[in-house]
């Protein structure tokens, strides 16, 4: 599977890579065609026996990273599994039932970027707070006294990543409105491949250490 004992996966519980709940872990050991994970972040209960999944994770080939996912069935819970240095923890049992395939950045995960994550949206000289950001989307929060966004805008942005300012196009695509702001989800047009390299190790870093602060 190219997948190996530390590496970080998604599991959604609805067997399918674009829906359902998505549960973060971390693989604890890899035979053949099972894999042993730790407990999910956010916790699950012990789910019943032979329940499909889809497992998802990130590779790093060249300077790009790249998600695969494959399918899987739970095939049991351990709540006393033996780490290597003796530690006892919970564990969930998986088996793969496919082959993994390539799957979309954007499906398997969006990060939350946190104050001092170093990336930064501009858009007309003003910044605004990103609430989520993925390879191929961003969503951002705008003032109701700020000159509203519609659907169908594009939008001229500067994405600050790491002290690098990088310019790029958004068309929105729904606008929600709160008591005290606006919700903007934007979809990115034709992103260059510079930037969606730059994007996407920025994504994996931040989806790591989120992971971290759970776990």
């Amino acid at each position: 599977m190219s997948i190996k004992p530390g590496s970080i996966v998604e599991i959604n519980l609805d067997s399918s890579s674009v829906r359902g709940t998505r549960l973060k872990a971390v693989i604890y050991d890899v035979a053949g065609k099972r894999l042993i994970l730790s407990q999910t972040s956010p916790p699950t209960l012990p789910p019943p026996a032979t329940r499909p999944v889809y497992i998802s994770y990130i590779l790093k080939e060249g300077n790009s990273p790249r998600r695969f996912g494959v399918s899987a069935v739970i095939s049991g819970f351990d709540n006393e599994y033996r780490l290597a240095s003796g530690t006892r923890v919970q564990a969930l049992i998986v088996d793969t039932t496919g082959k993994p395939k390539e799957a979309s950045l954007r499906r398997g995960y969006r990060v939350r970027p946190p104050r001092q994550s170093a990336i930064s949206l501009t858009i007309g000289g003003r910044e605004y707070a990103i609430l989520d950001i993925s390879v191929t989307g961003i969503s951002f929060i705008q003032r109701f006294f700020d000159p509203p966004f519609r659907t169908a805008d594009r939008l001229s942005c500067l994405l600050g990543i790491d002290g690098r300012s990088y310019p790029l196009e958004a068309d929105v695509i729904r606008v929600s409105e709160t008591r005290v702001a606006r919700h903007i989800a934007a979809v990115f047009v034709e992103i260059g491949r510079d930037i969606n390299s730059v994007l996407g190790k920025k994504i994996l870093m931040l989806e790591r250490e989120e992971l971290s602060r759970r776990l």
